[in-house]
Formats: structure tokens, C-alpha cells, sequence
């Protein structure tokens, strides 16, 4: 998914500068269907990125209370009693 993601940002890159080159030389029509492609890749990499990043568990904090990293260190110990 990383590679995808890489990609795709790469080409949304490209296509957003083509669309400004090809939009002066061609005209607005051309510019439109280069920003849309553009558009469309950036759109694979937010959703690449999205389904590539697993949420993180807690982990115990020096902001949180007392209470709340011991509950934290007891889901760690024991994840089988989690909900």
C-alpha cells in the first residue's frame, strides 16, 4: 500500500503541473480533464494512505491520570478482556 500510495502522489504531482502547461497552451477544456485525472490520484493516495495506517493502541501517557494508564497497562497485560 505504501508503494501506491507513492505512486499515486507522484502522478497527482505530475498531472497538476501538465494540467497548468496544457491549460495555457490548449485551453480550458484540456486543462479541466488533467486537473480531473490529477484530482482522481490524489484522491487513490488520501485512500491509500487511510487503509495503510492500522489504528495505534494507547499506551500509557504522563498526561493521562494514574487511573487511566493503569486501566491502559491492564489492557495491554490482558487484551482477551477488552470489551
Amino acid at each position: 500500500m505504501k508503494y501506491l500510495q507513492i505512486v499515486s502522489c507522484i502522478l497527482a504531482c505530475i498531472c497538476t503541473a501538465t494540467s497548468v502547461i496544457v491549460g495555457i497552451f490548449f485551453g480550458f477544456l484540456y486543462f479541466a480533464i488533467f486537473a480531473i485525472v490529477a484530482a482522481a490520484f490524489a484522491l487513490l493516495m488520501f485512500f491509500a494512505k487511510k487503509k495503510a495506517e492500522p489504528p495505534q493502541p494507547p499506551r500509557p501517557d504522563f498526561m493521562n491520570t494514574e487511573e487511566e494508564n493503569a486501566a491502559i497497562r491492564k489492557m495491554q497485560e490482558d487484551p482477551e478482556t477488552q470489551n
